[in-house]
């Protein structure tokens, strides 16, 4: 790019105002919106939600001593099959390291009133078969596989996903309408000197390009930082929270987003550029 068209956008750029800074946010907010949830969804899928990972069945017992038979009986009939037997203290000691700011509240409650667990931990194929097995047990009060909360999760994060798309579509589409408009504006604003940049011969590409740059410009702003904001969210820890990489690739896409959105609002912004006589 030569001087004046350099000098050209960045006054255009300027001149954007408010209107161009509204613009910038909208993007930046849809493009942190969209990579969270594709870094919490990836998580959830990898962490939660992977078939390769275990199944766990949860089973409510009458007392410790059924529930290490149970156990036995168990781990004779399905061998390599880990199985875990929780008293009830365990079982509030281990609710307290969940929850710890009512582990107080907790731990004033008797402990008789906490059920003795058996956890038992199983391969996805496996999992309802022995869970229909382990309900039909003596002494079983209740069996349940991990599917229980597996599929409402599902569920949930694929709503959850919907709307996030939808946020994120209306987001982008206002910002596009918004850079059309401020290019519209503007074109407006410089038919005279448009009409003499004609007369001097100036060609339709030099006179097209700098608020198609601009438009690109303010959009691709909010998706750059952005983007670089989910980068350093994603490798740097901060407030505790766990860390959700995403791909490079992924940033790359989110970042290319916004110049693309800003170029299609600045090409129907120029729907007023006055045709050349």
């Amino acid at each position: 790019m030569n001087r004046h068209l350099l000098r050209e956008i960045a006054r255009q750029l300027g001149e954007s105002g408010g209107a161009g800074l509204v613009a910038v946010l909208m993007v930046l907010v849809a493009t942190v919106l969209a990579g969270t949830l594709l870094a919490v969804r990836a998580w959830i899928v990898a962490e939660l939600l992977s078939s390769d990972r275990e199944a766990t069945i949860t089973v409510t017992v009458e007392s410790p001593g059924t529930a290490t038979a149970l156990r036995g009986e168990l781990t004779s009939r399905f061998p390599g099959i880990a199985a875990t037997v929780m008293a009830p203290a365990a079982v509030r000691a281990e609710l307290a390291s969940w929850f710890p700011h009512i582990a107080g509240a907790l731990s004033a409650v008797s402990s008789d009133s906490y059920p003795t667990l058996l956890v038992v931990h199983v391969a996805r194929a496996d999992e309802e078969s022995l869970t229909a097995w382990l309900s039909q047990r003596p002494g079983v009060q209740l069996a349940v596989g991990s599917r229980f909360w597996r599929e409402p999760l599902q569920r949930v994060l694929a709503g959850a996903l919907a709307g996030g798309l939808a946020l994120t579509i209306t987001l982008l589409t206002g910002c596009g309408i918004v850079v059309l408009l401020v290019v519209r504006l503007m074109v407006l604003g410089h038919a005279d000197e448009i009409e003499i940049m004609r007369l001097i011969g100036a060609r339709e590409r030099d006179i097209r390009v700098p608020y198609l740059v601009s438009g690109a410009t303010l959009a691709g702003l909010g998706s750059g930082i952005g983007a670089l904001m989910l980068l350093i969210l994603s490798r740097v820890p901060a407030f505790g929270l766990p860390l959700f990489p995403l791909p490079m690739e992924t940033l790359l896409v989110l970042a290319a987003t916004g110049p693309l959105v800003g170029l299609a609002g600045a090409l129907l912004g120029l729907a007023a550029l006055p045709r050349e006589p």
